[in-house]
């Protein structure tokens, strides 16, 4: 009897066991950090394709006739950069560039409104297609002053009009870059550019050999924090296709927010009804949108970090959009 006692206790402990040993590691998956769960997939915007005005004054002009399922990570805000690894630390330094982030989105607007300018005067109320861009440009927090003496300098035979250009580059590990030109002299432009491809061992590519990964959509990005069903369904009233929530992790004072996904003769038609709706529209605008995100090595992912952070110092380059996961 005193024998089979010792065998019950000894099988209630191994079973015991066995319970802890399957049960707490499925009881974490749903606690600690770094789980995989099944939610709508949310990427961040850096890999989205923009491109304003005719496609730059994009949403402006066209308006006129003249940016499902899947497995994704949970935060690892918490984690420090050296356990993140080098392409985490990385990124994380991209996205927190917030002063060179306003500098080029400054840019790019004063460009386009120089554009608009010489193409149909500086009278915001003669050219509707300048007054949608200095809306756009307010709400994307470019200060009223600078569109002023921009609109005057534009008028002066001295400053030069602006060219617009695409250049695709093949990037490390098999992924594509699109980078989008706007610029008053495009010999320097094109020098720069092949300048940090050769630095980089990236080739620059024929046309229509890497924007086919792409889809030429609209892009209505919106500031709420809203939850993603309130937002989806406004967006399915304004009659757009789909929305994206922006990652603003690691982003110092970012707003959070959605893109909104459109056919982009809609695009201002689904912007006007979001603010109908009540929400910030901060910015509506022509993308390249990649059709499916190439995962690479960590290497080739620094590498083509990198790459992207010289591009974007240029002055002539307004946006650097790829297919990197």
């Amino acid at each position: 009897a005193a024998g089979m006692a010792v065998t019950s206790r000894t099988r209630c402990v191994t079973l015991g066991a066995l319970i802890l040993a399957v049960g707490l590691p499925l009881a974490s998956a749903w606690v600690l950090p770094g789980a995989t769960t099944t939610l709508p997939s949310l990427r961040s915007t850096r890999a989205v394709a923009e491109r304003p005005i005719g496609s730059f004054l994009g949403a402006s002009l066209w308006e006129e006739g003249v940016s499902g399922g899947g497995s994704v990570r949970s935060s690892s805000s918490h984690v420090s950069p050296v356990m993140m690894g080098r392409a985490a630390a990385k990124r994380a330094v991209t996205k927190g560039k917030t002063d060179l982030k306003k500098t080029k989105n400054n840019s790019r607007y004063g460009k386009m409104v120089t554009m608009c300018v010489k193409q149909g005067g500086s009278d915001p109320i003669a050219n509707p297609a300048l007054a949608k861009l200095l809306v756009q440009a307010k709400q994307a927090g470019v200060p009223v002053a600078n569109m002023e003496n921009i609109i005057k300098r534009a008028n002066t035979k001295d400053v030069a009009d602006f060219k617009e250009s695409t250049y695709e580059v093949y990037g490390q590990g098999g992924i594509g870059f699109v980078i989008d030109i706007l610029t008053d002299n495009s010999n320097r432009a094109a020098g720069d550019v092949r300048t940090v491809l050769n630095k980089n061992k990236l080739k620059m590519a024929e046309p229509g050999s890497v924007a086919f990964n792409f889809d030429r959509v609209g892009c209505v990005t919106v500031l709420t924090d809203k939850d993603e069903d309130t937002v989806t369904e406004a967006a399915l009233e304004a009659g757009a296709d789909d929305l994206e929530e922006i990652d603003t992790q690691g982003e110092k004072d970012a707003k959070p927010g959605f893109n909104i996904y459109t056919e982009m003769t809609s695009l201002m038609a689904v912007a006007d009804s979001m603010k109908e709706q009540g929400l910030e529209v901060s910015d509506a605008r022509f993308i390249w949108k990649p059709k499916g995100p190439i995962e690479v090595s960590e290497d080739d992912e620094v590498a083509n970090l990198d790459a992207i952070d010289m591009l974007e110092e240029l002055d002539d380059v307004d946006a650097v959009w790829h297919n990197m996961v």
